[in-house]
């Protein structure tokens, strides 16, 4: 500022102030870039009278200046490093929400009225299908856990296929010893009696028939059984506490390969729900079947002889079932129980309304 206000002077006088001026006021702009330790050197060796006054003014403003800023890039510093650590803080607080496992709904419902431990694993667990029931408290930890689980989807697979495969039996036995050639009735049928006498009653430990297997296919069950369970157990050895529970690398048609996490826990959902209620149906069915001594398609028609499986033996019965395309509304098949009915109709009703039924059923 002090070099802003200084006119031109004419005298020599002037002249020599003004060149101090401007040389004190070159090293004041080079003192203002230059760190606050090199400013005692500089002032050593500033000029004399009036322009030593100018400069140290100069100067002195320049260095309360230069303490300003640097009092306030220490106080941004500050600033920043509190905003930093608060923000790192709510960084860690969320990691910390988001990564603190969730207690599951029916675990914790299980616990509070007494039929889970407090340390029971699937409180927190997040396997599809945890219900919260342990009430025996079997899974005392993780891997315990998981190998519940595998052992759960073991018998609910073979739950899933003997359910299937003991109602098909009782209705495609008969019809497969027949198309061998012989009778149904006879000893070649692996059915077992009922109360009427009849072959009808799949074999099982209540229902007997389990002697008549031939031991060759016990021996070569029990030998693929126990190499897929020795294969199984070496596998997951290395990592019990991470491998996945049923997992056994079976998927012809990609299913679950394609699947994203979502659509794969759903598929696990869905599997095990099926394996658990297959598991109380094939129970119930050797229970009835033992109780009432006949076979569970005939005291259960309308799951299946009256049902969907109904016309399993038979591949158009089935098409006619489900499709409707051989019924007598898609007009392909031609239908003599309605014919008969009408021709029973207008045999029994007068002359008038037989001939009114025939017009109208000529237009």
């Amino acid at each position: 500022g002090i070099c802003r206000r200084n006119p031109t002077a004419t005298t020599s006088l002037a002249m020599r102030t003004a060149t101090v001026l401007a040389a004190a006021c070159l090293a004041s702009e080079a003192l203002a870039f230059a760190p606050p330790a090199a400013l005692p050197a500089t002032r050593a060796h500033a000029p004399r009278h009036g322009a030593a006054r100018a400069l140290r003014m100069q100067t002195k403003s320049d260095t309360i200046e230069q303490i300003k800023v640097g009092e306030g890039k220490e106080e941004a510093t500050e600033v920043k490093t509190a905003m930093d650590n608060k923000i790192g803080v709510a960084v860690r607080t969320r990691k910390a929400v988001q990564t603190e496992p969730e207690v599951n709904f029916y675990a914790r419902t299980a616990m509070r009225v007494g039929a889970l431990k407090e340390t029971s694993p699937l409180l927190t667990s997040t396997m599809p299908g945890n219900k919260g029931f342990d009430p025996l408290g079997f899974a005392k930890r993780r891997d315990l856990l998981l190998q519940y689980r595998e052992a759960e989807l073991k018998h609910a697979r073979l739950a899933m296929l003997a359910s299937v495969g003991w109602a098909s039996s009782e209705l495609l036995h008969p019809k497969l010893v027949a198309l061998l050639g012989k009778d149904p009735n006879s000893e070649a049928s692996w059915l077992q009696p009922g109360a009427s006498g009849a072959l009808e009653k799949a074999p099982s430990v209540l229902n007997g028939g389990l002697e008549y297997v031939p031991p060759l296919a016990w021996a070569a069950l029990v030998m693929a059984t126990g190499i897929v369970e020795i294969w199984r157990m070496l596998s997951i050895s290395g990592q019990p506490n991470a491998f996945e529970p049923g997992n056994l690398g079976f998927d012809p048609l990609n299913f679950y390969g394609m699947a994203d996490d979502a659509e794969r826990r759903s598929l696990q959902l869905k599997e095990i729900n099926n394996g658990r209620l297959a598991m109380v149906a094939i129970a119930a069915f050797a229970g009835q079947e033992f109780l009432a001594d006949s076979s569970i398609v005939n005291i259960a028609p309308q799951f299946f002889t009256a049902g969907p499986l109904a016309n399993i033996g038979s591949v158009g019965d089935a098409i006619a079932q489900y499709s409707g395309l051989l019924s007598c509304e898609s007009g392909i098949v031609y239908c003599s129980e309605g014919q008969g009915a009408l021709d029973a109709m207008m045999g029994g009703a007068s002359p008038e309304t037989a001939e009114y039924l025939q017009e109208v059923l000529s237009d």
